[in-house]
């Protein structure tokens, strides 16, 4: 259960990240969002009988009586509105004819009111008003760094996903099914997993050449990092160079090698860039627990695991910093390997590195071979730190760096090195529960076998027509938009309406995972064992990288999906120019059909804006309809954009996340916000038009004075209610594409007009200042 080499290569998005943007060309961007799901006890201890007492005890038992039915009286009036004070906002007072009274509706407002804190002012601070009661309720559990709608719905998809994979094999079940269950059977094996101990994962060193540190009689002089390097890589370990194929940025229609700087060992760059704090220290003696656990000398596996982080120090030095990468155009290089020699550099046997990779599914390179490199700078610096770096200790790096991801496939002894260091760097007290972990890795692993399960009993096709006709309302609102603003020419204009309409979506599930023959022929070059789960890692991550090598010979499938059914988030792809929105985002609070549709298009609508919006932000815009990076726009008219993005970056750039006294990363976090503001206006635009069509307000929701104009920001504010520990906060901000779900809800609403007319915000108020940012 490794962080960084089980399942997508880059390109794909991997749920769990915050890190929405991939660091390379292939601009693919998630949501990242989530939701809630409250209960509320009316009554509990129903099976209490009270016996006839004394005389006083029966006065004392009357009179409770009378208050609990005052009480109950004075219960049912607030659900009806009656006792309610006058809602903000609203003209008229709410009456019982215009309140919806079904089951449904109470539930609703009752998780709504759950999350409030009607104390606060909503003009004042929007966020703690619609998440407040939520963020004091749902206490950060010990085994996580942070805690939001969306963990909580993530945890109750987890529960219906163990009872799943839990269920016994049928004689006509998929033989994909068959093998997903055995993966998580093998993972779940810990007695197992305990009495085979490290043999395993010394075995495996052993095909690696051993682990310098463990032996004083490892061989410097033979070693050879290129083919160490290439050995990693075909187990999805991405080291040093960054290697992956996928459609090329100019000619999305073709697959094309793919190379960029790498991702580090600890979650920035900035991490080692900062100095030797605490954080560096707990990452280092990781490395060094984990060798002297495998039987090194302390005393050399401190002096060389401390040589070691000093290299990958180097090597954070040699990187180009995240909000530097924002420009396509100017990262795309493209070479024949030939090329490489010269115009990169002739220190790295560039055909010899390629060759041993894609040999492995019969592939052999010449010369003459096209590429794109992201990073050549990167390279250069590289050999220079290579060259003044020991064989030990490149070697030392190369072989933590896949131990690193190793230790949660091993016994517990090593699983709880991982532990210490995660509390530092990430707050948390105690592990995930196993049977989590297990659920994760099969879904990470075999998502449409494991989405095959999910939608059969838990998904409703009616979300999928649903979904549908918001698309294109949402859609349409954003071409009127598009014809509103003040900065964009007529050409512009219309090739943007042009992109939007070749927009592709994809919904709930594909349709091929219900066709038992299709499903397994997507797995049919794996296979599980459920006795050895170390040896099923490593056949994943194996069958990932060679997945990966074999699309350099086929041709761009536009129409494959990205990402797997029951995954709790939402996806747009440049490079197909396609938004995706799987079955685990399609339920409450996002949608629900019972659901009015202020909620729905304050939730899963603004999702779906969201996305379409990625296609036209600081990023995404420079990608045409069929998903070729070219400059479709008129250089006037990138420069109005580029003056109304700088809007949003300063205004971002601002917020000061106090638990941690740092700023937000204005540049780095802009593609979000634009993404943010903008799907929010269209969803309301279109959510306003829906009323309009019907020709009247909807029914009003017991017990909650508010209209639904209001309703539909409350929804929208409480898909980010949740909680950080400090751990997590710092990296957030320090690494991540995304806003702190605050500033998510702040930023986005006071730059709203929508908002402010509907709260009744007096101009100047904090959530409706005089000036405010607006791209789309």
């Amino acid at each position: 259960m490794s962080s960084s080499d089980n399942i997508m290569t880059k390109g794909q998005i991997a749920l769990r990240s915050v890190n929405g943007v991939p660091s390379n060309g292939a601009y693919v961007n998630d949501m990242n969002l989530g939701t809630s799901s409250s209960q509320v006890e009316i009554l509990g201890n129903e099976g209490t009988i009270y016996k006839k007492g004394p005389r006083k005890e029966r006065i004392l038992l009357a009179v409770s009586m009378a208050l609990l039915v005052g009480c109950i009286v004075v219960l049912v009036l607030f659900l009806t509105g009656v006792v309610n004070p006058a809602p903000l906002g609203q003209s008229s007072p709410v009456t019982e004819k215009d309140v919806c009274l079904d089951p449904e509706c109470v539930r609703t407002a009752a998780n709504l009111l759950n999350g409030m804190d009607q104390t606060i002012d909503p003009c004042d601070d929007f966020f703690e008003y619609a998440c407040g009661a939520w963020n004091r309720k749902n206490i950060i559990p010990e085994d996580k760094s942070s805690y939001n709608t969306f963990g909580k719905l993530r945890d109750e998809l987890q529960v219906l996903l163990k009872a799943l994979l839990e269920k016994p094999d049928m004689p006509n079940q998929p033989n994909s099914v068959t093998k997903t269950r055995n993966l998580y059977r093998s993972c779940m094996n810990e007695s197992l997993i305990e009495l085979r101990g490290a043999k395993p994962v010394f075995d495996f060193l052993e095909t690696l050449g051993g682990w310098p540190v463990l032996t004083s009689n490892w061989s410097e002089s033979s070693f050879d990092w290129i083919e160490l390097v290439a050995k990693l890589r075909l187990y999805n370990n991405k080291l040093l160079i960054d290697e992956w194929v996928s459609s090329d940025d100019k000619n999305s229609s073709v697959n094309i090698i793919q190379l960029d700087q790498v991702d580090l060992g600890m979650p920035s760059r900035d991490y080692f860039l900062k100095g030797r704090d605490e954080k560096v220290e707990a990452y280092e003696n990781f490395a060094v627990s984990l060798a002297i656990l495998m039987g090194a000398n302390e005393t050399v596996a401190r002096e060389e695991m401390r040589e070691m982080v000093e290299f990958e120090t180097k090597l954070a030095n040699s990187t180009t910093p995240p909000e530097d990468r924002r420009d396509n155009e100017k990262l795309y290089n493209r070479f024949t390997i030939r090329e490489l020699y010269t115009n990169i550099t002739d220190k790295i046997d560039w055909l010899k590195f390629l060759n041993i990779l894609f040999q492995s599914v019969n592939i052999t390179l010449t010369e003459d071979e096209e590429l794109v490199v992201y990073a050549p700078e990167y390279f250069g610096k590289l050999v220079d730190v290579l060259h003044e770096t020991s064989n030990r200790t490149i070697a030392n790096y190369l072989v933590w760096r896949i131990m690193m991801n190793r230790v949660g496939n091993l016994p517990k002894r090593f699983q709880s090195l991982n532990q210490a260091y995660s509390k530092v760097l990430y707050g948390t007290d105690t592990d995930q529960a196993r049977w989590r972990k297990c659920v994760s890795y099969a879904t990470d692993n075999m998502g449409m076998a494991v989405g095959r399960l999910f939608v059969e009993e838990h998904f409703n096709s009616e979300s999928k027509e649903s979904a549908l006709a918001m698309i294109a309302n949402i859609r349409d609102a954003f071409n009127e938009l598009l014809m509103e603003n003040d900065w964009m020419d007529t050409e512009t204009r219309k090739v943007a309406r042009e992109k939007a309409a070749a927009m592709e979506e994809k919904i709930g599930f594909p349709a091929y995972i219900l066709n038992n023959t299709a499903l397994d022929d997507e797995y049919t070059t794996i296979d599980y064992q459920a006795d050895k789960y170390f040896e099923n890692v490593l056949a994943n991550i194996r069958h990932i990288a060679h997945q990966n090598f074999k699309k350099l010979r086929e041709p761009v499938d536009k129409t494959s999906w990205s990402t797997y059914p029951p995954v709790v988030n939402a996806f747009y792809s440049a490079t197909k120019n396609q938004i995706m929105f799987p079955a685990g985002i399609l339920q409450p609070p996002f949608y629900s059909k019972t659901f009015p549709k202020s909620l729905n298009y304050g939730g899963i609508g603004m999702v779906i804006g969201h996305e379409i919006t990625h296609g036209f932000d600081d990023r995404g815009r420079q990608f045409d309809k069929d998903g070729n990076l070219v400059q479709w726009w008129d250089q006037t008219v990138v420069d109005n954009f580029k003056k109304k993005t700088l809007c949003i970056i300063q205004q971002y750039g601002n917020y000061t996340v106090k638990e941690v006294n740092m700023n937000l990363n204005g540049i780095q976090t802009q593609g979000e916000n634009i993404a943010d503001n903008g799907g929010l206006k269209q969803a309301f635009r279109a959510y306003r038009k829906w009323v309009a069509k019907q020709g009247k307000e909807e029914s009003k929701l017991p017990g909650i004075s508010l209209n639904h104009n209001q309703l539909f920001f409350l929804n929208f504010a409480q898909m980010w209610c949740g909680t950080d520990r400090h751990q997590r906060l710092f990296q957030k901000v320090l690494a991540g594409a995304h806003s702190i779900n605050r500033f998510r809800v702040i930023g986005t609403l006071s730059n709203s007009e929508d908002f402010s007319n509907a709260y009744n915000c007096k101009p100047g108020s904090k959530m409706n200042p005089v000036n405010k940012c607006a791209v789309w």
